[in-house]
């Protein structure tokens, strides 16, 4: 296995012992040019984007079964039931695994890494993992799984406001 790298490896534009610049990542589209972006007026995901735009973060939950599942679907995993509706999760949980992206998905990315992308398990709803940001998360591999993290809500330059995490 590779040394880590090091805040003086050239390989990388910043140091990594800090994270990126907030401000210069909110400024940016979400999604670069060219690139497919989601609808929040969208049938299936418009409830879960009108939620983060108040600040609360849901999850879709069947009104048949009881039964929760991210991401949204039409219907039920469980019992295939159209009755879907969206419940609201506190918002804390535990990284249940994370990577640092260090090579950016996307050119335009570039310029934000590295940055970690964390799977975070609900405590109110241990079935649901959801990925994001860790927008202060320790970089240089130092991250841990089993931290505490809260939601956060960010507002980008697109005006799509996404869920993203914050060390608890």
């Amino acid at each position: 296995m590779p040394d880590q790298a090091t805040s003086s490896d050239t390989r990388y534009s910043r140091d990594m012992t800090s994270g990126p610049d907030r401000a210069e990542f909110l400024d940016a589209p979400f999604f670069p040019e060219g690139m497919t972006t989601p609808d929040p007026e969208d049938p299936i995901n418009g409830g879960y984007f009108a939620a983060a735009a108040e600040g609360r973060l849901v999850v879709q939950g069947c009104a048949d079964c009881d039964v929760r599942q991210f991401p949204p679907e039409l219907n039920c995993h469980t019992c295939y039931s159209f009755d879907m509706e969206w419940e609201e999760s506190a918002g804390t949980g535990t990284v249940w695994s994370w990577v640092e992206v260090v090579h950016p998905a996307h050119p335009a990315l570039r310029e934000f890494g590295p940055y970690v992308v964390a799977l975070v398990e609900l405590d109110d709803m241990p079935e649901i993992k959801l990925m994001g940001a860790v927008v202060d998360a320790p970089l240089g591999g130092t991250m841990e799984i089993g931290s505490r993290v809260r939601v956060v809500f960010e507002r980008t330059a697109d005006d799509l406001v996404q869920p993203r995490w914050r060390m608890a």
